[in-house]
């Protein structure tokens, strides 16, 4: 915000009386004994022209972009948490699918298997084009953006600081690498302090953007424990993977999942609770066996019209393809080396896409 004392709601009730932010600045100008004095003393010093002039001057240079509340490329699922951010400022460029987004969260201090689950999952999903969205701290958020960034696909960083200021600084690389395919936001301006309490805000950014919050690991102090709270507050789902109750690593996630968060032990875990997103990965495997297909042998082909999910004897397929026995036996295990049939006892075989 530009105005002192200013936060998302009181912006929210005021724009809803005054209809356009010029028309809040003369409502304060003029006094309103209802708002706290300092906020409207701040409109009278003019304070935020300073820090308006600042943020504009960086946007400029940086190549950044403001978008506000009521701009159409405001991300709509956004605009339903209790206290949206008036304005945004972005760098990096929105697209169509980030509306079904997926924000995987954890401790700063992941062990090997957190890291490995991170990893895992984060593949998963960006395997099925799924923006992922994170908070680009050390550890967990930033496995979660470099999976993505090294698959090419996209993810979005919410930052706990103004836009200028990118921490960790180890992660300024990360951050510019993400800003290429993906998005980097700030509901702050530039010379805004940043105190703890902004990365505690950021966290119902990070639900907010998404469907579902997934936490990897995380110990019972753990910051993302607020990002799985907000999820709750917001109607998101919230997902933890459960880790090794002797470690006094995995207290957080433990916690959740005693309180109701799903259990994942793999991704499909997540995609049975979100029909949109399962629906997706419905889509994208038939586009892959449609390109499978496609790049078969005729003779494959053909060998493949003759399966299905149910078993089917190699004689019935041998009297379907006239195929000489050799030929066909050299067929399906070819098949089968990829991935596509599945033999099973007494020479029957199944399709598996």
């Amino acid at each position: 915000m530009c105005v002192e004392g200013m936060g998302p709601r009181l912006f929210r009730t005021l724009l809803e009386r005054c209809k356009t932010p010029e028309a809040i600045l003369v409502h304060l100008e003029s006094g309103d004994n209802t708002l706290p004095g300092q906020l409207v003393q701040s409109v009278r010093r003019r304070n935020y022209e300073k820090f308006y002039d600042m943020h504009h001057r960086w946007v400029k240079k940086s190549g950044a972009r403001i978008i506000s509340y009521e701009d159409p490329i405001y991300p709509d699922i956004l605009k339903h948490i209790y206290d949206p951010p008036p304005i945004l400022t972005c760098m990096g460029e929105w697209d169509s699918s980030d509306r079904n987004a997926l924000a995987i969260v954890g401790t700063r201090h992941p062990d090997v298997y957190g890291k490995r689950i991170t990893r895992e999952l984060a593949q998963a999903a960006v395997d099925l084009n799924i923006t992922l969205v994170s908070g680009l701290a050390k550890g967990v958020d930033s496995i979660a953006h470099y999976t993505a960034v090294r698959a090419q696909k996209r993810t979005i960083a919410v930052l706990g600081t103004p836009p200028h200021i990118i921490y960790p600084a180890e992660n300024k690389a990360l951050a510019r690498q993400i800003s290429q395919n993906g998005v980097i936001l700030s509901e702050f301006i530039v010379g805004h302090k940043t105190t703890p309490g902004c990365f505690v805000r950021r966290n119902r950014l990070i639900s907010g953007l998404c469907r579902g919050v997934i936490v990897t690991q995380a110990g019972d102090s753990s910051g993302a424990l607020a990002t799985a709270y907000s999820a709750n507050e917001q109607n998101r789902e919230v997902f933890a993977v459960p880790g090794n109750v002797l470690s006094g690593h995995h207290e957080g996630c433990h916690r959740l999942i005693k309180s109701g968060a799903k259990l994942v032990e793999k991704f499909e875990d997540i995609l049975d609770e979100l029909p949109v997103l399962k629906s997706k990965a419905s889509q994208m495997n038939l586009l892959v066996e449609a390109a499978e297909m496609e790049n078969m042998t005729e003779t494959g082909r053909a060998v493949m019209d003759c399966l299905n999910r149910e078993p089917v004897h190699v004689d019935q397929i041998l009297e379907k393809t006239r195929l000489d026995h050799g030929k066909l036996m050299s067929v399906l295990l070819q098949l089968e080396l990829k991935g596509y049939i599945q033999q099973l006892p007494g020479k029957f075989y199944i399709r598996k896409i």
